[in-house]
C-alpha cells in the first residue's frame, strides 16, 4: 500500500477513537493520508498510555510499554473529509472500529488487516472510488455490511475471517481486479449481481458452507476463478463471463452437479471440476485455448467431456474415477502430454488421439475396457508410468519410437494376443508386468541399459519364449510361472540386484515354477549379479516343476556351483526350490548334482530344496 502524503492543519475538533492491545513486543504505526494542505497541518494522536504525538507526515510510531492491555487510543484532526488512506494494519486494534462519526467518507483506501481481534467495523457512506479494501486476516463475526460504498472495486480482500457469515454489497460498475473472500465461513448464497465490472482474480474458496454465488454480466478478463472446498450445490452458472480463462478451480464440492459455459477465447491454464458430482455430458466446446491442467476425475456420474480444437500445451489431463463411457475424442488436442489418467472407467471403450510432440511422465489407462487395439503411435515421446492393465477386451497396442526412460510398463490382466513388439523403447525399465494375457505368444525387445525392479509375464498360457538377453538392467523380482507353453528363457548379462518382494511365492526372486516345457534354463550370464539374501525376504530361486529330467537338475546344480564360486560375495546363502523335478544324481548327462549340492549347502551355504 502507498503510504500517500499526510498534512493535516492545526485544528483538533474532530477525533477517532479505537483500542488496541499492542504490547511492548511491537510497533504500533498507524499511518493515516491526507489530499492536500501544508506543511503546518499537524495531527495530535493520544496513545492512551500517557503518551501523545504530533505529526504532519503520514506515519505514527510508539512502542508501548505494558503487556498487552487495552488502550483507548485517540486521533485528533481538523478535517476528517480529508483523509484519502486508512492504514491500521497489524496494529493489533481490538474489538469494534467504528468509522461512522467523525466519516472517513472520502477515503478510497482502508488497510485494516492482520488484526486478530478485530470483530467488527462499521462505515459510513462512501462515494469514493473504492481502490484498496483491506480487511483480511481479522476476527470479523457475522455479517459485514458494505453497501455504503457505491464504488467499491479496485482490490477488495477480506479473506481469513473464519467467523465472518456474509458480506452485504450494493451496487457499484467500478472494475475488480481481485476479490478474495476464502477461508471464511460465507453461509448459503453470496450475491454479487450488482458488480457489472468483476474480473481478475477471484477467490471465495473454503467457505464450508456457501452453497450458490449469484453473478451478473461482466466483460472483464478473469485470470482465477476460484471457488473449490465451499457446498455449492446444483448447476454453477457462469455464462455471463465471455472472458473467463486463467487458473479455473472448483473442485470438491460434493453437490455441484453441473457448470455452465458461455464462449471465451482466453487461455487456461488450470481447470479444474474433480470431486463433484458433476452429471452428463460436460460441454466444454467454448474454450478453444483449454490447457495446462486439466482435472475432472472423481466424478462418478459424469458420462463424457465434449471438447474443441485448442493447440494449447497440456501437462495433465485427469479424468479417472467416472463414468466416461463409448470412446473419448481427444483428437484435436495436438500438444497433449505430461500426465494422462482416464483409468477407473469401466464403460470407456476407446481413445482417440492425434499426433502431439510432447513428452509423456504418465500414461494411465487401466480398469476400463478398452476393445481391440489402442493406437499409440502418435506419441514420439511416451515414457515414465505406462499402465493400460486389467482391459479384459484389449487385443493390442501399437507404439512408435521413444527414446524417454519408463519407470513402469503394465500391460497385464487384458487379452493381449500373439507377438507384442516393444523394439522402439530402448530405455524400458523399472516395472515390467504383461502377467495374465492367455492369447500372448511372444514379447520382443530391443537393447536397454535401464534398471528393472521388475520382470512379470507370467499366467500366460500361450506364450512360446522369452527372450530378455537385451535387458542389462535386469534385477530385483523375475516372474514366469504357469505358462504352459513356454519353452525357454534367455537371460541378459546383469550386474543387478535380485530379492523376494515378499514372502510369497509369486513374489521370488525368481518365480519360474509350473513352466513343464522349459527344462534347462541357463543362468550364468546372471553371474556378475548380486542375490540380496539379506533383505526382509530372503532371495529364492523357484523353478520347480519345469518337468527336467535328472540330467537336467545336475547341469542347473552344477551351474550354480561354477557361478558361487566365482561370485560368493554376490551368490552365496540363495534359497533354491528344484523340487518337482526329476531327483539329481552323481553321473546323468555327465554332471555330478549331488556333489553340487554339497559345495552349495556346505561352502556357500545355499538351502536348496529337491525330490
Amino acid at each position: 500500500m502507498s503510504r500517500g502524503i499526510f498534512n493535516s492543519n492545526n485544528k483538533t475538533t474532530e477525533v477517532f477513537t479505537f483500542k488496541t492491545n499492542s504490547d511492548s513486543g511491537t510497533t504500533f504505526d498507524p499511518q493515516i493520508s491526507t489530499n492536500s494542505g501544508g506543511s503546518n497541518r499537524r495531527v495530535h494522536i493520544d496513545y492512551g498510555d500517557g503518551s501523545v504525538g504530533y505529526e504532519t507526515g503520514p506515519n505514527f510510531s510508539h512502542t508501548y510499554s505494558d503487556n498487552g492491555d487495552v488502550k483507548d487510543v485517540k486521533v485528533y484532526f481538523g478535517d476528517f473529509d480529508n483523509i484519502i488512506a486508512l492504514n491500521l494494519s497489524t496494529d493489533d486494534i481490538y474489538g469494534t472500529l467504528d468509522l461512522t462519526n467523525p466519516s472517513f467518507k472520502n477515503c478510497y483506501l482502508f488497510a485494516l488487516n492482520s488484526n486478530s481481534l478485530l470483530s467488527g467495523v462499521t462505515h459510513g457512506y462512501n462515494p469514493s472510488n473504492m481502490t484498496q479494501y483491506y480487511l483480511y486476516s481479522c476476527n470479523i463475526t457475522g455479517n459485514h455490511d458494505m453497501s455504503m460504498f457505491p464504488n467499491l472495486g479496485g482490490d477488495f480482500r477480506m479473506y481469513s475471517n473464519p467467523n465472518l457469515t456474509g458480506v452485504t454489497h450494493t451496487g457499484s460498475s467500478q472494475v475488480f481486479t481481485q476479490y478474495y473472500l476464502y477461508n471464511c465461513d460465507i453461509t448459503g448464497n453470496h450475491d454479487l449481481s450488482m458488480f457489472p465490472n468483476l474480473g481478475g482474480s477471484f477467490s471465495m474458496r473454503d467457505n464450508l458452507n456457501l452453497t450458490s454465488i449469484t453473478h451478473t454480466y461482466s466483460p472483464q478478463v478473469f485470470t482465477e476463478y476460484y471457488l473449490y472446498d465451499c457446498d455449492i450445490t446444483g448447476n454453477h452458472d457462469l455464462t455471463m463471463f465471455p472472458n473467463l480463462g486463467g487458473n479455473f478451480q472448483m473442485y470438491s464440492n460434493k453437490f455441484l452437479t453441473s457448470v455452465t459455459h458461455t464462449g471465451s477465447t482466453q487461455v487456461f491454464s488450470s481447470y479444474y471440476l474433480f470431486g463433484c458430482d458433476i452429471r452428463g455430458n460436460h460441454d466444454l466446446t467454448m474454450f478453444p485455448n483449454l490447457g495446462g491442467g486439466f482435472y475432472m476425475y472423481g466424478n462418478p456420474l459424469l458420462t463424457g467431456v465434449t471438447h474443441t480444437g485448442s493447440s494449447q500445451i497440456f501437462t495433465y489431463y485427469s479424468l479417472y474415477n467416472c463414468d466416461i463411457t463409448g470412446n473419448h475424442d481427444l483428437s484435436m488436442f495436438p500438444n497433449l502430454g505430461g500426465g494422462f489418467r482416464m483409468s477407473s472407467n469401466s464403460n470407456l471403450t476407446g481413445v482417440t488421439h492425434t499426433y502431439s510432440p510432447q513428452t509423456f511422465h504418465s500414461y494411465l489407462l487401466f480398469g476400463c475396457n478398452i476393445t481391440g487395439n489402442h493406437d499409440m503411435s502418435m506419441f514420439p515421446n511416451l515414457g515414465g508410468n505406462f499402465q493400460m492393465y486389467s482391459n479384459t477386451s484389449l487385443t493390442s497396442v501399437t507404439h512408435t519410437g521413444s527414446t524417454q526412460v519408463f519407470s513402469s510398463y503394465s500391460l497385464n490382466n487384458c487379452d493381449i494376443t500373439g507377438t507384442h513388439d516393444l523394439t522402439m523403447f530402448p530405455n524400458l525399465g523399472g516395472s515390467f508386468i504383461m502377467e495374465n494375457n492367455d492369447n500372448l505368444i511372444e514379447v520382443l525387445h530391443t537393447a536397454s541399459t535401464q534398471s528393472f525392479i521388475t520382470y512379470n509375464i507370467g499366467d500366460s498360457t500361450s506364450l512360446l519364449n522369452v527372450d530378455i538377453s537385451m535387458l542389462s538392467g535386469l534385477g530385483r523380482f523375475v516372474q514366469i510361472d504357469y505358462c504352459p507353453s513356454l519353452t525357454g528363457v534367455t537371460f541378459p548379462q546383469s550386474t543387478e540386484t535380485f530379492r523376494n518382494v515378499t514372502g510369497s511365492d509369486n513374489n521370488r526372486a525368481f518365480s519360474m515354477f509350473n513352466t513343464p516345457n522349459v527344462d534347462y534354463i541357463d543362468f550364468k550370464p546372471l553371474s556378475g549379479a548380486t542375490m540380496d539374501v539379506n533383505s526382509t525376504y530372503g532371495c529364492t530361486i523357484d523353478i520347480r516343476s519345469h518337468g527336467m529330467t535328472s540330467g537336467e537338475v545336475n547341469r542347473t546344480l552344477v551351474d550354480f556351483e561354477w557361478i558361487t564360486t566365482n561370485n560368493p560375495t554376490g551368490w552365496s546363502g540363495v534359497t533354491l526350490d528344484i523340487s518337482s523335478n526329476s531327483v539329481p544324481d552323481t553321473t546323468s548327462d555327465g554332471y555330478n548334482g549331488i556333489s553340487a549340492i554339497s559345495t552349495l549347502t556346505g561352502t556357500y551355504q545355499w538351502t536348496i530344496t529337491t525330490d
